[in-house]
């Protein structure tokens, strides 16, 4: 299962337990919170079991259907989570985090279009909520609509500025975009935040080159190498790059590394270069 989604759920979960000391209008039992104790412990059977409980004590507690469809989830019975958020949110239209905890049930299981609609759901209902807001980016991004995916991720930063990933990412989009100096400027602030990400030097590194800068693109994968010394792809680009500025020993020395790594187009370009 999906690190980020996991570690979600325990949030989400203490979370409610916080509403519940708030006395939030949904039904928080002492069902839910046992149920919810076993499931932070990772006993899912007995939170199972307490969740059932707290249902047929009251059939419309939105709460453990909820707790029930978090179980479901972690155990990758992802229908039945569904299910079970489903009975939530009939019973609470307006419950967030079972809008996101279906929408990540759903994205886990394929099924991308419900989940971006179930994400951006939990963004209406929650305008801060920043992990809905990055989930709507991620998936408008993957359905190829590169402006929403840039939108949302430009809300996110709003919310969590110092989210390096973010930047990472809305970089990314703005590079499929052909936004060179945008994408450059993104990966740059990642860098600023986590100055050791490979991946940013590496991006950076191919906007550069796409930006006919060769020499910034060599420095960013030199640095992608230093931090990352089997980057073979980093390897192969740099040859690439010193290639077009006439560094014909070395690009060759970077071609014939990328190879010994494993990189399965390196020989195309030993052949097409580096043969006397």
């Amino acid at each position: 299962m999906n690190c980020t989604f996991k570690i979600l759920f325990v949030v989400f979960f203490l979370t409610l337990i916080q509403s519940c000391k708030s006395k939030t209008e949904q039904p928080c039992d002492n069902y839910f919170i046992k149920g919810n104790n076993y499931f932070l412990a990772g006993n899912f059977d007995k939170a199972l079991a307490e969740f059932d409980k707290g249902i047929q004590q009251d059939p419309n507690n939105a709460f453990a259907f909820y707790g029930k469809g978090q179980v479901f989830v972690m155990n990758g019975d992802y229908d039945k989570a569904i299910q079970n958020f489903n009975s939530a949110l009939s019973i609470d239209p307006k419950f967030t985090f079972a809008y996101y905890s279906r929408g990540a049930a759903e994205r886990l299981s394929g099924q991308n279009l419900e989940a971006l609609r179930d994400f951006e759901k939990s963004v209406e209902l929650k305008p801060d909520f920043s992990f809905a807001m990055m989930q709507s980016a991620v998936l408008e991004g993957e359905l190829g609509n590169r402006l929403k995916s840039i939108d949302y991720y430009s809300r996110t930063i709003k919310l969590r500025p110092n989210q390096y990933l973010v930047y990472f990412n809305r970089g990314t989009s703005e590079h499929i975009l052909g936004n060179y100096k945008e994408a450059i400027e993104d990966y740059t602030q990642c860098l600023r935040i986590k100055g050791d990400y490979a991946n940013a030097y590496y991006y950076r590194a191919i906007s550069y080159g796409d930006s006919k800068d060769y020499k910034s693109a060599i420095d960013d994968f030199t640095k992608a190498i230093e931090l990352k010394t089997d980057f073979q792809n980093a390897y192969l680009y740099r040859g690439l790059y010193k290639n077009a500025l006439g560094q014909k020993e070395s690009a060759c020395n970077d071609f014939n590394n990328a190879k010994e790594k494993g990189n399965k187009d390196a020989q195309t370009y030993i052949d097409k270069y580096c043969k006397k």
